[in-house]
Formats: structure tokens, sequence, C-alpha cells
């Protein structure tokens, strides 16, 4: 092995230790995974992950992190490969009378549209219970989550989400988001958001999101769900996309098309803890449609379904099977299988695929351990075999 393994669940036992000793809580998780493959060449992989907060004593300091360290036993890897942090921040929370949240640092933000990962500074501040108002700005995160900051003037990002929640058994978002380089505005988006269970038994969600870029709509979405009683509950959505892709994208190569779609389906309980599910989608665009209907009969343990879809996307028929027991106490065997029979044109043959993945979990107090092997076969490849291990320990 090129490159020594970390040993972190030792590291995290006694940075623990030492972290009490000053009055600092801490928790989090580590794992090691092993991940086996073929592609070119041969790849085994370990993934080791870290992810922990650390408290203050006085509780309103927390230092939060999500970092991944990758060694390949067959390969040499750079840095950035290496090396991804997801979130590195730190956290001062409840200042002002409980009413002022900042975060600094590496953070996932989703402030009423999609923003992803940003590096630099998130602030929120509660105006009531049911008012706040959040304001954020740095440079969006380097796509690849490596320890590397981007330069101010190459991916700016700025923007705010004014919120009203518990108002009528409602809540409501207006925000705005603007994304530059040292060229001008590459994406700004400004919107709202509605969701409301005053009507009992109902839920309604309302989006509406506008691209001043490009000046059009970005997004509208209407959603309607209701529960008829303890044993039938059916949704009906309405969705027109168009589709996320900047200006200075290298995706601005493709033809990509905006879209609508409609959405529909109902959940029935038959028998207690047994439910069956059926969903139709009909997709447009421009001068074309698709459709899409999905069959499946589940319980706490899992499903067994039927996936149809035909038109503009492709043609496929296609049977699943996810299943989970308890084999012994603590011990969890799963079984997933899917058959598919598909063609991307109608000028083509019909091809098959099947994939599968067995799997054995167990947990011992903080202990979880995950052995999962997968298989798939289709016309590209006649056997791909991997194997995936997962060992976690939770403090």
């Amino acid at each position: 092995m090129k490159n020594r393994l970390h040993l972190l669940p030792l590291l995290m036992f006694l940075l623990a230790g030492a972290l009490a000793a000053q009055g600092i809580s801490f928790h989090g998780s580590a794992r090691n995974s092993i991940y086996a493959y073929e592609s070119d060449k041969s790849h085994t992989r370990f993934f080791q992950y870290l992810n922990f907060t650390a408290v203050s004593p006085c509780k309103h300091l927390a230092l939060n992190s999500n970092i991944r360290f990758l060694t390949d036993a067959n390969q040499d890897l750079d840095n950035d490969l290496r090396f991804r942090a997801f979130a590195l921040n730190l956290e001062a929370k409840n200042l002002l009378h409980n009413r002022l949240n900042l975060v600094f640092g590496r953070q996932f933000l989703h402030p009423g549209t999609t923003l992803g990962a940003l590096d630099g500074l998130n602030a929120r501040y509660a105006f009531s219970q049911k008012l706040s108002l959040q304001l954020y700005g740095g440079v969006e995160s380097i796509s690849s989550r490596a320890f590397k900051v981007q330069k101010l003037e190459d991916a700016t990002v700025l923007g705010g989400m004014l919120q009203a929640k518990k108002i009528y058994s409602s809540a409501a978002q207006l925000f705005y988001l603007r994304k530059a380089d040292s060229d001008a505005a590459y994406w700004q988006i400004a919107g709202a958001n509605f969701d409301s269970d005053l009507i009992p038994w109902f839920h309604l969600r309302l989006q509406s999101h506008y691209d001043l870029e490009n000046e059009r709509m970005h997004r509208l979405l209407f959603n309607a769900s209701r529960s008829f009683n303890d044993k039938l509950a059916a949704f009906l959505e309405f969705k027109q996309q168009n589709p996320q892709v900047y200006a200075n994208s290298y995706f601005t190569i493709f033809e990509v098309k905006p879209y609508s779609r409609l959405r529909a389906g109902a959940d029935y309980e038959l028998l207690p803890g047994i439910a069956v599910e059926a969903q139709y989608q009909h997709l447009m665009l421009d001068q074309e449609s698709a459709d899409r209907l999905l069959l499946s009969l589940n319980n706490d343990d899992g499903s067994l379904g039927l996936l149809y879809e035909t038109g503009y996307t492709g043609d496929q028929i296609s049977a699943f099977f996810n299943y989970g027991y308890e084999v012994l106490p603590r011990l969890i065997a799963s079984l997933y299988v899917d058959y598919s029979r598909y063609r991307t044109e109608t000028v083509y043959e019909y091809d098959d695929q099947l994939a599968n993945a067995a799997r054995l979990g167990y947990t011992l107090g903080r202990w979880n351990v995950i052995a999962e092997y997968q298989w798939l076969t289709n016309r590209f490849a006649e056997s791909d075999a991997r194997f995936l291990n997962h060992i976690t320990y939770r403090w």
C-alpha cells in the first residue's frame, strides 16, 4: 500500500478525551470505507470520513467539520482528490439574546433556492419567533470540495432571505441570490416560496423563481397533497423549470431544454404496515413528451415494484426488489435486484440490464459495520463486480 491509512477512530478517542478535559463537548462520527472495483485499472480505495462538532463550554461557539481522506492502494492520487472538505466552519450561535447566529467557513446552504456550498459568512437574525432575516456572502466552493478557496473576483456569491413562519399554519420566504465573476453577474435569481397546512389534512406548496439575467421564469411549482383518512393519501404537482446552467458554464455547449412536468400519485394502506403506491408523470418539452408510471408494494422492510417509461426520454420497463431482514439481533441482511429492458431511441433494439446488491449490516453500541457486494451486467459490461465496506464509529 503506497499510503499509510489514517487511524481515525483511535484519533477521535484521543481528541474527544482531550477536549472533554477542557470542558468542550465533542460528538460526531468517523467512518472507514473500502471500495474495490476495476475500470481501465484496478482500484482498491480507502475512504475515511470525519464528521464532528466541538461545542465550547459557554455553548455559543462550535466547530463543525465534514472531511474526507482518500487513499488508493493501486494508484497515485493528487492532493485535490485525496483531501476534501464538504463542511468546515466556525459557528457562533444564540448571540444578542438568542437572536443572532453566525457561521463562517465552508457550509452547505439552501436559502430558498439551490445554492450548494459556500466559503464565506452566513448570518441569520430573528426579529421574533415568526420573522427572520438571513444574509450571506463569500465565494462559491470549488466543485471538487478540495482544500482550496476560489478568488473573490472569480466566484462571488451574495444573497439573502426573509422568512415568516408559524403564521396561520403557513410559512413564506422571499429570497435573492447573485453569483458573479470578474466580468459580470452570471446568475441572479429572485423568488418566493409558500407552504401552508391551514386546511386540515391538506398541504399546499407554491414556488415562483425568476431568472433576472435571462429575464424569464426559472422555476414555477405547485404541489397539493391531501390525506383523506388514515389509509389513503394523494398528491398533484405541476412544475415548470428552466435548466440552471450558468452563462459561463461548460454545459452551455449542450442544448439543454426547459420542460414542464405533471405528476400525480397516491398511497393506500392495504393491510397494517403494507401499502401500495402509484405515481404517474408526464414530461413536456417544446415539441416532445414522455411518460412514466410507477407501481410498488411497500412495507417498513422494503418494496417490490414496476416502472414503465415511454416517449422522448426512451422506452423502458423494469422490475425492482429491495428488502431488508433482521437475521439476528442487530444483524440486518438486505438484497436489491433491478431488471430493466430499455432502448434510448425507437431505431434501436431493446437492451437488458440487471443490477444487484447484497448487503450485511451489523450494529454494536456505537459501532456499525456494513459489507456490500454489487454486480451489474448490460450491453457495455458483461460483468461489473464491486465490493463496498463501511466501518463507522459514533460518539
